[in-house]
């Protein structure tokens, strides 16, 4: 597979400037928490991460630029054994990571391990994946690079068009409410909550229960989370794949391949956030559970970028059914997250509605989790042997 000769220079050099440019946000990024340690450490772990993936990908796109540039022979992203240096290392790091006392949760160096276990899981999937898909089928380093580039840079589309979605979703829901009876009653508590919460340094648990108890505010992560979200995130995480097509036309299973490295580069830049979530009370699950949400963004952008694949050889109403089954997927999987908050919250109200919230969350969360696990084992060995049937 030879990328260089099949891709236009001039988007190699276009590699190289978004190469230098990221290199240079991850060093401003690294430096302002050495400038302001004290004004930032609530928020120290992530801006690490942000910068270590701005310096990591500025690194890699540049090195991929020059090479694809000077028409370098590639490299395949392929080894039987990779899968196994990724599962040890992220082992190893977890079990220092979790060994921290919280006093050190706030350093450098955790924060870079903090990072890295979110990197690592999704190259582990990625290497099972292109085992999955066969030497003849596996992406180069250079164009998986470029997914996993793309799928993190979709971050700035998809951010403020989420925020604008969140607001129109808890405007319509605020409507919907005020009809309702009681309804002014319940948008003056939870205006009342949200006033008290404001300017406090520490959150109380209790009044975010209470908060998140509100069937306003339940309604609105809802929509938010299970259809706006999914929507928008959806329609731009692989937009690096369907445009590369304009230059190379790769088959199915290198497409789908495409897809999930898109998906990874979203899923580590989220993934630094929210992993970070549980830096006070449990890191360590926080971030073994990204691993699920990682597998989730590589299958349904895989599914895109298969999409993508009929795309660009014709058969184009293939790509938004494609769109659709990742759109459901993803919503449902982010639906699972609303009703376990709904959940803790009403435990303390209806243990009868908190307890069949939690079991709802736990069998959807169970089937996704064997949907996604059966697609990103399936759908490369299906692809695979329809490959071999068309040379046959």
């Amino acid at each position: 597979m030879t990328v260089g000769h099949g891709t236009s220079r001039w988007v190699w050099g276009l590699a190289v400037v978004a190469g230098v440019v990221a290199l240079v946000l991850g060093g401003c990024l690294g430096l302002l928490p050495l400038l302001f340690p004290t004004e930032l450490s609530g928020t120290l772990i992530p801006l690490i991460g942000y910068g270590l993936i701005a310096l990591t990908l500025g690194l890699s796109l540049f090195v991929v630029g020059i090479r694809g540039w000077q028409q370098r022979p590639v490299l395949l992203f392929h080894s039987r054994w990779a899968w196994v240096v990724f599962l040890l290392l992220s082992l190893v790091l977890g079990a220092v990571g979790v060994s921290l006392r919280s006093e050190s949760q706030s350093g450098v160096l955790f924060g870079a391990i903090h990072f890295a276990l979110i990197a690592l899981p999704g190259l582990l999937i990625f290497s099972l994946l292109s085992l999955a898909a066969g030497a003849s089928s596996a992406l180069s380093i250079r164009r998986m690079l470029l997914g996993v580039v793309g799928g993190a840079a979709s971050i700035v589309l998809a951010l403020p068009v989420e925020v604008i979605g969140f607001v129109l979703s808890a405007v319509a829901v605020t409507v919907v409410m005020i009809m309702l009876p009681q309804g002014g009653a319940e948008i003056d508590r939870v205006m009342q909550l949200l006033g008290s919460l404001q300017g406090m340094t520490e959150i109380d648990e209790s009044d975010l229960l209470a908060l998140l108890s509100s069937p306003l505010v339940l309604a609105t992560l809802g929509v938010t989370l299970a259809v706006i979200t999914p929507a928008i995130e959806e329609a731009v995480k692989t937009l690096a794949t369907g445009v590369l097509g304009l230059w190379r036309k790769t088959a199915l299973l290198p497409s789908f391949l495409m897809g999930a490295a898109c998906g990874l580069g979203f899923a580590l830049f989220e993934g630094v956030g929210n992993g970070a979530l549980g830096l006070a009370t449990a890191w360590g699950a926080g971030v073994a559970l990204r691993f699920l949400a990682t597998g989730m963004h590589a299958l349904t952008s895989g599914i895109v970028g298969l999409g993508w694949g009929w795309f660009w050889r014709g058969k184009r109403w293939l790509l938004p059914l494609c769109y659709v089954t990742a759109f459901l997927l993803h919503g449902l999987w982010n639906l699972n997250v609303v009703l376990s908050l709904a959940g803790a919250s009403l435990m303390g109200t209806s243990e009868v509605l908190a307890s069949i919230s939690v079991a709802m969350g736990v069998l959807i969360q169970l089937g996704l989790v064997m949907v996604v696990i059966t697609g990103l084992i399936a759908i490369p060995f299906v692809l695979r042997r329809g490959e071999r049937g068309d040379d046959r």
